[in-house]
């Protein structure tokens, strides 16, 4: 009875591996990870639940509707939250609400352009007031903000979890 069971889960995710190519792509990327996890940082969500704007921030499982901006030059060559020295040439994020050293797809929800990023720091709580759901290294910024404002309307898809940054 065990091993009918085990076979018809085997087939099932088969069939779903098939059906959602994103999934497996992701999952190949990263191999030790699992794209069903809630990387979602319940913690700094439940502390920072005042300062969400509610009415341009959308939060789902994995998925966060928001406005992005990008890091200053001046914090080049700081200590980010997960004691890594940042780098702007680097595809690394700041997000308060996904966990550190999370794996995030960010897409312009204009243009359709995306870029993966590590999250690898925070921001100040404040930001979510603004809207402001993730802050950008100049790098990743360079590849989804044409504006000269400098923010975007975006949405945040966690992928998985790594202590390395993606290469572009």
């Amino acid at each position: 009875m065990q091993l009918f069971n085990f076979i018809k889960i085997a087939v099932g995710c088969i069939i779903l591996m098939l059906q959602s190519p994103a999934v497996v792509s992701a999952q190949q990327i990263y191999p030790n990870t699992l794209t069903n996890a809630n990387y979602l940082d319940s913690a700094n969500i439940k502390r920072y639940k005042k300062w969400i704007d509610t009415a341009r921030i959308h939060i789902e499982l994995n998925r966060i509707t928001g406005i992005a901006s990008f890091y200053s030059k001046n914090f080049n060559g700081t200590l980010t939250s997960n004691g890594d020295v940042f780098s702007n040439t680097k595809l690394t994020a700041a997000c308060n609400l996904f966990k550190v050293n999370t794996i995030v797809r960010v897409t312009n929800l204009r243009t359709g352009a995306n870029v993966m990023v590590r999250v690898n720091d925070r921001m100040h709580p404040r930001m979510l007031q603004k809207g402001r759901i993730i802050d950008l290294s100049q790098a990743a910024s360079k590849k989804l903000i044409t504006n000269a404002k400098g923010i975007v309307k975006v949405s945040i898809e966690a992928i998985g979890y790594s202590k390395t940054t993606p290469k572009s």
